[in-house]
This record gives C-alpha cells, structure tokens and sequence, in this order.
C-alpha cells in the first residue's frame, strides 16, 4: 500500500511488517498506548511514516540486526536483543529492514506516548524552556528503568478491564524519564526538531572510530 508521509499512533502498525497480537484497548489508555507485535524472522526494507507521539519500540524476544536509513541515505546498523530499545519522535519517514540472529521468535512491544502528557512532562522537567525541548532519537539501546515500567503497562493491557489511574500514573512515570534522559534543550528548538537521530549519530561515530589515526577537525 503506499505509504504517507505521516501517520497516527493507531494506524503505524499497518506499515510495518509482523502480526499485532496484543494491543491496549478502552478508555484507561487514553495517555499511552501498547501493542505486541510478532515478526517474521528476516523483512526486506520498508518505510515507517513519521509520527508526532514520542514513540518507543521495546524488544522483548530474539536478536536481530537491523539497519535504518533516512532520504535514501547510507544504512546504519545496530544489533538489538531482548530489553534492547529504538526510541524516536520521527519528523520524517524512514526505511527499516533486519534479519534475525537466533531461532527464538522475534517480537516487539510498541508504545505510543500522547503528546499532551510528554508536553506536561517536559513542562514539569524543564519550566519556561519546555518549548525548546526535543525528544532524542535512539538506536538499539537498553534502559533498565524503563523495562519494568513497560512490563507492567504490558500486564495491566492483558487484564479485561484496566484501570486508568494505574495506566496514566505508569505513564506518566515514562514521560518524566524520557524528558529526563533523553530529552535536549536548545535555543534553536523550535518548530523542527534539531536533534540529531540515534542511526545517524551512529553514522558519525562510527567514521571517527575508522579514521582515528587522521587529524581530527
């Protein structure tokens, strides 16, 4: 199907490859979001829409190396595994391909932040220079105070009915932490996000470790 520029939180899920096998359902899900989703042992490139939620992708089966790219641009290459993370508040589309490294079955948990709720985490975080905060983006890497708080978000989307205090309170604690951790305040924040996305910070990183017998400038 062709792919748009831009989509929502509830319909990525339609451009990426894999089964959704769980999701978060109801009125308590209203700040956050979750899904499980199962995927194919290996995937061919694809693009991913951007999305305006702060949207956090959690490996909780298999490993896998994966690659991105934006605009056509070279692939970057990032190995995950189980507790391994992408986090992104993507402000353009992006090709995704991966192929597994282990006989498990591979899958991953999508959690989709609303934006009202991260707005009033950086608020509380940062104050009069909320509006100059941006969201980082990363690659392939792991959070061990994060998995618990997900763990129990996953729980809670299993039980018929969930409670929406208990959902906003865990969500409000990963809003607090993203802002926290993996947030950037600058001057130059404004309207586009000026953060430098985590594949192509690996991009650059990488090249200075392949030429670190060259003068550096």
């Amino acid at each position: 199907m062709p792919v748009p520029d831009t989509t929502s939180a509830e319909a990525l899920h339609r451009y990426a490859v894999g089964k959704v096998v769980a999701a978060s359902r109801g009125p308590a899900w209203r700040d956050i979001q979750i899904s499980t989703m199962a995927l194919p042992a290996a995937a061919d490139a694809f693009t991913m829409p951007a999305v305006t939620e702060p949207f956090l992708v959690w490996t909780t089966s298999g490993e896998a190396e994966t690659q991105e790219r934006e605009h056509n641009g070279p692939w970057v290459t990032s190995r995950v595994k189980k507790g391994s993370m992408f986090l992104t508040a993507a402000s353009a589309p992006y090709d995704f391909r991966y192929s597994t490294l282990t006989p498990e079955p591979y899958e991953v948990v999508l959690v989709f932040l609303s934006v009202p709720l991260f707005n009033e985490a950086l608020q509380d975080v940062f104050g009069a220079n909320a509006k100059n905060a941006r969201l980082r983006d990363m690659s392939g890497f792991e959070d061990p105070h994060l998995v618990p708080l997900l763990q129990q978000l996953r729980e809670e989307a299993a039980r018929p009915t969930a409670s929406r205090l208990f959902v906003r309170g865990i969500a409000q604690a990963i809003a607090i932490h993203l802002a926290r951790k993996y947030t950037a305040v600058t001057e130059a924040a404004r309207g586009e996000t000026s953060s430098l996305p985590g594949f192509k910070l690996r991009r650059v990183t990488d090249w200075m470790a392949e030429h670190l017998d060259e003068e550096f400038s």
